[in-house]
């Protein structure tokens, strides 16, 4: 599993990569890269709900993976985008594309990682084949803080962190 940290920044840095190079500044505003960001950490609400499920019961409960990290939502929330776009609703259709996209993010970084999530869920099947590129612990700990540096790297380099400031 990807840290949470490492949901977010990427979550954040992809949008941001889109905001400046496909979008633009005034058609994609830099709250929507805050809202990809908890977007891209929503999947694992279920551990919280899963500790307080937890305190309550005698069994140890596994939820993590199984409700939330699934391409359902991501459904949801483009078809959501589809139906404010058509009611001419730009704000919300955007909103929504970067939730989907946040979730989806994540979705794609846990498969990365190799865990055998419930992804189709309400459908209980799990994919047995996972790449495996970053199932290594030692790669956990440390991508976030890469991926941060090379964004805040490629920001002053195109003269651009002053819009984080």
């Amino acid at each position: 599993m990807a840290l949470a940290v490492t949901h977010v920044i990427l979550t954040i840095v992809v949008l941001d990569i889109f905001r400046h190079y496909v979008f633009g500044k005034k058609k994609f505003p830099r709250y929507w890269l805050v809202i990809g960001g908890i977007a891209g950490l929503i999947p694992d609400i279920d551990l919280p709900l899963q500790w307080l499920v937890n305190l309550f019961t005698p069994e140890h409960l596994t939820l993590h993976g199984v409700f939330t990290h699934s391409i359902f939502y991501v459904a949801i929330f483009l078809i959501l985008g589809v139906y404010f776009q058509f009611q001419k609703n730009k704000k919300w259709a955007g909103i929504m594309y970067v939730i989907a996209f946040g979730w989806f993010f994540h979705l794609f970084l846990d498969f990365l990682y190799c865990n055998n999530y419930t992804f189709f869920w309400p459908f209980l099947f799990k994919i047995n084949w996972c790449p495996n590129f970053l199932g290594f612990s030692h790669y956990k700990t440390g991508i976030d803080a890469l991926i941060l540096v090379a964004w805040l790297i490629h920001e002053e380099v195109h003269n651009r962190i002053k819009d984080y400031i």
